[in-house]
C-alpha cells in the first residue's frame, strides 16, 4: 500500500517530507494534507507493514518548535490536540513541517 491509500475522498497532499522524523522512537516520513497530519511508515524486511498516525489539522490548538543540541543538533515539534505529539529530527526537516503547519493558523 502507498500513502494515497489512506487519504480520504478529495483530501490533497501540500507536503510531503522524507523519512527520518523520529516519534515514539519510531521513523516516519510526514504527509500534511489539506485536513489532516499523517506520521507513515512501511515497516517489516519480508511482510511489509503499513505504520499510520492521523491528527486533523482542524483539531490542533499549538504548535511549538525548538532545537537542542550545541554539535548535533535537533529540532523538536510539540504538537497539541486531543493528544500531546512530540516529534524530533533534523532542525531543518523539522522546521519545515513546522512552517507548513503555521498555513492551518
Amino acid at each position: 500500500m502507498t500513502i494515497e491509500d489512506f487519504l480520504m475522498p478529495g483530501e490533497e497532499i501540500r507536503y510531503h517530507g522524507p523519512p527520518g522524523l523520529n516519534y515514539g522512537g519510531k521513523l516516519y516520513e510526514v504527509i500534511i494534507t489539506d485536513k489532516r497530519l499523517l506520521l507513515f511508515a512501511r515497516r517489516g524486511a519480508i511482510f511489509k507493514k503499513d505504520d499510520v498516525v492521523s491528527q486533523k489539522v482542524d483539531e490542533v490548538q499549538n504548535i511549538l518548535y525548538k532545537e537542542t543540541g550545541i554539535l548535533r543538533k535537533e529540532g523538536i515539534l510539540e504538537i497539541i490536540a486531543r493528544t500531546r505529539f512530540v516529534c524530533s529530527g533534523k532542525p531543518n526537516q523539522v522546521k519545515a513541517i513546522y512552517h507548513q503547519l503555521l498555513q492551518f493558523f
